[in-house]
């Protein structure tokens, strides 16, 4: 019989409160976690934040209008301006550089949201947070992907560390 070890733990975070922190090493490109919870459409999403339901951070844009309510190791990674890890096709978090054992695993939340336009238009607010990871690059501000700074973008699109529906609206078909 096998046992499957776990690479990850979830303990305290100096970016907030708690965070997912590797168990061993993780080399460039292994996948790390499969972002899992619930699909949900937007409105369904509009609906369980107006009722206080959901943390308005809290679901993932996967598709056009559609939403991953994340379960509760999904929602624990945090952001970084510098992140170890990405979003690959829709929910795979995937590590962009070899991450050491110990090392909290983060990712940059704005390379999955590009909605803002169709909240706004819809009447609610668009989600976005003052940054605290610390990072020497950091923004100062999670916002929407194409408020980013130009050459953070780039470097997002032309490495193709973003989820597909991300890379499909801003770099084509490349």
């Amino acid at each position: 019989m096998t046992r499957k070890v776990s690479i990850l733990v979830v303990k305290g975070s100096a970016i907030s409160g708690r965070g997912v922190f590797a168990t061993q090493p993780i080399k460039k490109g292994q996948r790390i976690h499969l972002m899992r919870g619930k699909r949900m459409t937007m409105r369904a999403m509009f609906r369980a934040v107006d009722d206080g339901l959901e943390n308005s951070a809290d679901p993932l844009l996967i598709a056009d209008g559609q939403y991953l309510d994340l379960n509760e190791l999904s929602r624990t990674f945090n952001h970084s301006c510098n992140p170890n890890a990405f979003l690959r096709r829709q929910c795979t978090l995937t590590a962009i550089r070899n991450i050491l054992r110990g090392e909290e695993i983060t990712y940059d939340y704005s390379t999955s949201m590009v909605d803002g336009e169709k909240i706004r238009s819809l009447g609610h607010p668009v989600w976005t947070c003052r940054c605290k990871c610390g990072a020497p690059n950091c923004v100062g501000i999670i916002d929407q992907f194409q408020r980013l700074p130009a050459r953070r973008r780039a470097y997002y699109l032309k490495n193709r560390y973003a989820p597909d529906f991300v890379l499909r609206k801003f770099a084509g078909n490349r």
